[in-house]
C-alpha cells in the first residue's frame, strides 16, 4: 500500500493505537505482525520469499560465530551470500543477464527470441533493499563487528520492519536490532515528531514530486515535438522530482518508525546544495553509498593498496557499477554509475588544483557557482538514469541544445502549483542548511507557530496535492 493513501493511515492508525495499548513485552511481536500483512497486502506471494530469506540468514549467522575454524566460518559466509544474492540476480537481472549473454554470443540475429530462457518475473518490492541490508548484517558477523542475533523475531523484525521494509533506509543490524532489544514506551513527544516528519514527506510527495510528474511525464513523451528549452526545464525539474519522491518516502517512514519508538538512518541531507560530487554522495541515499563504501569500496581500495591512487579509481568505478545496476537490470543505470565513478575521479585528481583556485576567489562567489555545476551536472546525468534507452537520452540531451522552439507550459495552475511547492520545499532547506533568516515556521521557539505552520501547510497539500498520482519512483529499484 502507498504511504500516501488513505489504506496506509487506515492501517497506520489503528495499528500504532493497539501498539501501546497491548503489553509491552509483545509488542515486537505485534510489529511483525502487522509487518507480515502489510507486505502481504502487495502480493501475497511475496511473503514467502522474505521468510525464506530471515530463516537462512538467521541460522547462517548464528553459524558463521559459531564456526570453530575459518574455513568453516567462510563456508557459512559464502552459503548466505550465494543465497542472498541468487534471489536478487533470479528475480531482477536473470532477463537482462540471459539477452546480453546471448547478445554477446551473437545468437539473438540468428534464433527467434521466444528461444532463449527468459523468464515472466514480477520484482518482489522491496528485495533490493533488504537483501543488501541482511549482507551487511551477515557481513558485519562475519568480520566479528557484531554479535549474531539469537532471537529469530528480534531478526525478523529487523528485516520486515513496514516503515522501510518497500524502499528503505538500508539499516544496518548495529544501529537498528539494539533499538528491539529496549522496552518502549509512550512518549508524546514522538507522535509529535513523527507526524510532523508525515507532513513534510507528504507534502514533498504529493505538492512536489507528482505535480512536477505531470509536467515532466507530458514532456518526455513528446520529446521529439518539444523545444530545447523545454527539455531543458524539465529535466531540471526532474532533478527536483526524484529528491522530493525519494526524500518524501524516506521522511513518511522514518516518521512512522518514530511514532512506534524507533530511529531510523536519516538517507538525505540536502543534497541539492552539494558543491560537488563527493558531496553529493554523502548527502544523497546516505544508506546506499556508506553500505556501498563499507562493503565493497574499502575492501577493494584495502586489498588493492599497493596499487596506490589506483587502488581508489578502480574502488570507485567497482562500487558505482554496483550502485547503477542496484537500480536496475539497463544498461542505463550502469552507464549513470560510471559517469558518477569518472566524475569522482576526475574530482580526486584535480583536489590540489581546485583548492588552489578556490583561494583565489571570494566563497560566496566560489560556492554557489561550485553548487550550480554539481546540480547541472547530477541533471544531465539523471537524463541517462531516467531514459528507457542510451538513444533516448542522447536524442534529449542533444536536443537542449539545438532545438529550437515554443516553450511548453502546459496549464497555468499546474506549473503555478508546481513552482511554488518545489520554491517551499527549496526555501526550507536553506534554511535547514544555512541558518541564515532569524525567523522560522517549522523549528520556531514558539509552539503556536510551530502548530499553526504544520496546520498550515496539511492544508496546502488538501488544495494542491495530486492524489491520484503514482507510485514512489524508488519502488521500481
Amino acid at each position: 500500500m502507498l504511504f500516501t493513501s488513505i489504506t496506509y493511515f487506515l492501517f497506520l492508525i489503528p495499528s500504532l493505537v493497539l501498539y501501546y495499548l497491548i503489553p509491552q513485552k509483545i509488542r515486537n511481536y505485534f510489529l511483525i505482525l502487522i509487518s507480515a500483512l502489510f507486505y502481504i497486502y502487495v502480493k501475497v506471494d511475496y511473503i514467502f520469499i522474505i521468510l525464506f530469506i530471515i530463516i537462512c540468514n538467521y541460522f547462517l549467522g548464528i553459524g558463521i560465530e559459531k564456526a570453530k575454524n575459518e574455513t568453516k566460518q567462510l563456508l557459512y559466509f559464502y552459503l548466505s551470500l550465494i543465497i542472498n544474492l541468487g534471489i536478487l540476480i533470479f528475480f531482477k537481472y536473470w532477463n537482462f543477464l540471459i539477452i546480453n549473454i546471448f547478445e554477446l554470443a551473437g545468437y539473438v540475429n540468428n534464433a527467434p527470441v521466444k528461444q532463449m530462457p527468459l523468464l515472466d518475473l514480477i520484482l518482489p518490492l522491496g528485495l533490493s533493499y533488504y537483501i543488501f541490508q541482511t549482507i551487511g548484517y551477515i557481513t558485519d558477523v562475519h568480520r566479528g563487528s557484531i554479535k549474531a542475533e539469537r532471537s529469530i523475531f528480534r531478526f525478523a523484525l529487523f528485516t520486515l520492519f513496514f516503515p522501510k521494509l518497500l524502499v528503505g533506509p538500508i539499516e544496518r543490524a548495529n544501529h537498528f536490532l539494539p533499538q528491539l532489544k529496549r522496552m518502549v514506551v509512550f512518549r508524546m513527544e514522538n507522535i509529535i515528531e513523527g507526524g510532523k516528519r508525515i507532513a513534510w514527506g507528504l507534502f514533498k510527495k504529493l505538492v512536489v514530486a507528482d505535480r512536477i510528474a505531470i509536467y515532466h511525464t507530458a514532456v518526455i513523451t513528446s520529446a521529439d515535438h518539444q523545444s530545447g528549452a523545454t527539455l531543458f526545464f524539465a529535466s531540471i525539474l526532474y532533478t527536483f522530482q526524484i529528491y522530493a519522491d525519494f526524500s518524501g518516502y524516506t521522511d513518511i517512514a522514518l516518521g512512522t518508525a518514530k511514532l512506534f519508538g524507533y530511529d531510523l538512518l536519516e538517507n538525505f541531507r540536502r543534497p541539492l546544495f552539494s558543491k560537488n560530487i563527493s558531496d553529493f554522495w554523502r548527502r544523497w541515499h546516505i544508506s546506499l553509498s556508506s553500505w556501498v563504501n563499507d562493503y565493497i569500496f574499502n575492501p577493494i581500495t584495502l586489498k588493492h593498496r599497493n596499487w596506490g591512487k589506483w587502488s581508489l579509481f578502480y574502488g570507485l568505478m567497482i562500487s558505482f557499477i554496483v550502485i547503477g545496476i542496484w537500480h536496475g537490470a539497463a544498461w542505463n543505470y550502469v552507464l549513470f554509475g560510471i559517469i558518477q565513478a569518472l566524475a569522482l575521479m576526475y574530482e580526486g585528481l584535480t583536489k590540489k588544483i581546485r583548492k588552489k583556485f578556490s583561494k583565489k576567489i571570494n566563497l560566496r562567489i566560489y560556492n554557489p557557482i561550485s553548487i550550480l555545476i554539481t546540480f547541472l551536472f547530477i541533471t544531465f546525468s539523471l537524463i541517462i538514469f531516467q531514459s528507457n534507452t542510451l538513444n533516448d537520452a542522447i536524442n534529449i540531451i542533444t536536443r537542449i541544445f539545438t532545438h529550437h522552439g515554443d516553450f511548453f507550459y502546459d496549464k497555468p495552475s499546474t506549473l503555478l502549483f508546481m513552482l511554488i511547492g518545489c520554491s517551499f520545499m527549496m526555501l526550507y532547506e536553506f534554511q535547514e542548511e544555512w541558518k541564515i533568516f532569524p525567523f522560522s515556521l517549522f523549528s520556531n521557539k514558539s509552539w503556536v507557530v510551530q502548530q499553526l505552520s504544520y496546520s498550515l501547510l496539511l492544508i496546502y497539500i488538501l488544495i494542491a496535492g495530486v492524489f491520484d498520482g503514482g507510485q514512489f519512483i524508488y519502488f521500481a529499484f
